[in-house]
C-alpha cells in the first residue's frame, strides 16, 4: 500500500472509532488529537514543521485545527519514536511556563544607624489569575543572614555589623507565587552601602539587668575616643525600628564606660555605639547575678535549691554546675529548672565539696546569662576513715602487736623473768664459800652503846 499522510477533522471520540475501522495489517497509523480549546488558537508553525518532519512522506501533508490522522508504514519502533516526539512537542507549545514580571524601581534607605528600609514597584501581569498571591524573596547576597518573604513592597530589617561584617553588600528581591504555571521572575540587585564606616569602638558590652533600669558597660578600645551609645530594644512593628534612644546617666568606673537604659524589658537590646570616625552595631549580652544556693544533706545525698531570679520567672532556667569531691574534679552537669525544683547530687561524709555554677535562660525566652557564682563548700574539711577500712586495718593491726609482743618477750625473758633461788641454794652457797689466801678479813668491831632513861628526856650518848 502506498505512503500517504492525511489530515480528518474529528472529535476524541469519533477519531476512536476511525481507529478501530480504518487500521489494517502493513498499515501503521498515528493518531494526535488536539484539545478543541488549543485547537482554537493559531498553532505554531513551527509545531507542525516539526509534526511533518517524523516520517518524509508527511512533508507535502495539510495540517489545519482540529484532529489529524496521518497514516503510513512504520514499525513499532518508529511509531512510539514517532509517539513521544509529538508528545512532547505538544507539551512544549501549549504547556509552556510563564514567567511573573521583576520587581522595579528598587531602592533603600536607612531609618538608623543600623535598620535599613527597602521599597520597590510591581506590574501585575493581566492573565494572572487575581486568586494568586505574589510573594517578594529578598535574598541577602553572600552573607549568612536569613533570607526573608513579603507580600507588601517594602521591607525593613536590622543590619547589625557584628552579623554583616561589611561596608557594603548586595540584595536581590524576586517576585514568586504558588500558583501553577508561573515562574518566579528574575532577581533584580541593590548594592547596599552603611551610612557610616564600620569601625570596633567598645569590647565587652554587656547589661546586668534587675528589677529596676538595666545597667550597660563596656570597655572603651580607645579611651581617647569620645563613643555614644544608643539602644533599642528588639520588636517586630515598624514603629519598633525608629524608637531609637540615647544611653542615659553616662559613666565611667574602674576603667569601663557605663550607662543606664531608660525602660526595663525583657527583650534583647540591639546597641549602636557611634563616634566621629564611624560606628558599631550590635546585641548586648545580658547579664543577671547569680541566685542564692542553699545545700541541704539527705540519705547519701546533697540536695540543691536556688531562689528565683528578680526578672524572666516565667523562664526555665538552665543551671550548669560543677564541684570538687575530695579535690577532685567532677564534670559539669547541667539542669533545666523551672520554680522551686531542686536537683541532687551524691554525697559522701568524708569528703569536701566545693561548688559553683552559673545560669542560663532557654530557647524559649532572650537569652540571658549569669557571670560564675563564688565557691560553695559543704561538708568535712579533713578525711576520715572509712568503716570498711576500719574493719580490715584493726583487726590486722591487732594481731601484728600481739606476735611482735610475744617475740620481744622470748627474746628478752631472761632479763624480764630473771630465776630466783629458793632458801636452800642459798644457804649451800654460804656454806661453800671460803676465804681466799693472803687476804686477812678484819674482825667485826661491835659497838656499844648505852642509852639512859631520864624522864621527859632523851639523851643519846656513845
Amino acid at each position: 500500500m502506498k505512503d500517504t499522510c492525511f489530515v480528518v477533522s474529528c472529535s476524541m471520540s469519533r477519531m476512536r472509532a476511525q481507529l478501530g475501522s480504518q487500521l489494517i495489517p502493513g498499515v501503521k497509523r498515528v493518531i494526535e488529537c488536539a484539545p478543541a480549546a488549543i485547537a482554537a488558537r493559531a498553532l505554531p508553525g513551527r509545531f507542525f514543521g516539526a509534526v511533518r518532519s517524523l516520517h518524509p512522506v508527511c512533508r507535502s501533508s495539510a495540517v489545519i485545527p482540529g484532529c489529524f490522522l496521518s497514516g503510513f508504514n512504520m514499525t513499532a519502533a518508529q511509531m512510539i519514536a514517532a509517539l513521544c516526539c509529538a508528545s512532547a512537542l505538544l507539551a512544549r507549545a501549549f504547556g509552556a511556563d510563564h514567567v511573573l514580571p521583576a520587581p522595579t524601581s528598587l531602592d533603600y534607605k536607612w531609618i538608623s544607624l543600623f535598620t535599613l528600609n527597602l521599597t520597590w514597584s510591581w506590574n501585575r501581569p493581566e492573565n494572572l489569575p487575581p486568586s494568586c498571591v505574589v510573594e517578594y524573596f529578598i535574598h541577602h547576597v553572600d552573607h549568612k543572614k536569613s533570607n526573608a518573604k513579603t507580600t507588601q513592597t517594602y521591607y525593613s530589617d536590622d543590619y547589625l555589623t557584628e552579623e554583616v561584617p561589611s561596608d557594603w553588600w548586595e540584595l536581590s528581591v524576586q517576585t514568586t507565587t504558588s500558583c501553577s504555571g508561573w515562574n518566579r521572575s528574575q532577581p533584580v540587585i541593590k548594592t547596599i552601602t552603611r551610612p557610616k564606616k564600620r569601625v570596633e569602638l567598645v569590647k565587652d558590652f554587656k547589661c546586668y539587668i534587675d528589677s529596676k533600669s538595666p545597667n550597660c558597660s563596656w570597655i572603651p578600645v580607645n579611651p581617647s575616643t569620645k563613643v555614644d551609645v544608643s539602644y533599642r530594644y528588639h520588636g517586630e512593628k515598624e514603629e519598633g525600628f525608629k524608637g531609637v534612644q540615647k544611653c542615659a546617666d553616662a559613666y565611667w568606673s574602674h576603667g569601663r564606660g557605663g550607662c543606664f537604659l531608660k525602660a526595663n524589658s525583657f527583650l534583647p537590646v540591639l546597641v549602636v555605639a557611634e563616634s566621629p570616625t564611624g560606628i558599631a552595631s550590635f546585641e548586648a549580652k545580658l547579664v543577671i547575678g547569680v541566685t542564692e544556693l542553699s545545700v541541704k544533706e539527705e540519705e547519701g545525698y546533697l540536695s540543691l535549691a536556688w531562689s528565683l531570679p528578680a526578672v524572666g520567672q516565667m523562664c526555665t532556667w538552665t543551671y550548669c554546675l560543677w564541684y570538687k569531691e575530695c579535690n577532685k574534679d567532677i564534670p559539669p552537669q547541667c539542669y533545666d529548672i523551672k520554680g522551686n525544683d531542686t536537683k541532687t547530687i551524691p554525697y559522701k561524709k568524708c569528703c569536701e565539696y566545693k561548688i559553683q555554677y552559673n545560669l542560663t535562660t532557654t530557647a524559649h525566652c532572650p537569652k540571658v546569662t549569669s557571670d560564675n557564682s563564688k565557691v560553695t563548700s559543704y561538708g568535712n574539711t579533713m578525711p576520715c576513715i572509712q568503716t570498711n577500712m576500719v574493719a580490715i586495718v584493726l583487726p590486722i593491726l591487732f594481731c601484728f602487736c600481739v606476735f611482735l609482743s610475744i617475740y620481744c618477750f622470748n627474746r628478752n625473758k631472761d632479763i624480764l623473768c630473771p630465776k630466783i633461788p629458793n632458801h636452800f641454794e642459798i644457804k649451800s652457797l654460804i656454806r661453800d664459800k671460803k676465804p681466799q689466801t693472803g687476804i686477812v678479813m678484819p674482825e667485826p668491831v661491835e659497838n656499844t652503846e648505852s642509852v639512859i632513861a631520864i624522864p621527859n628526856k632523851c639523851l643519846y650518848e656513845a
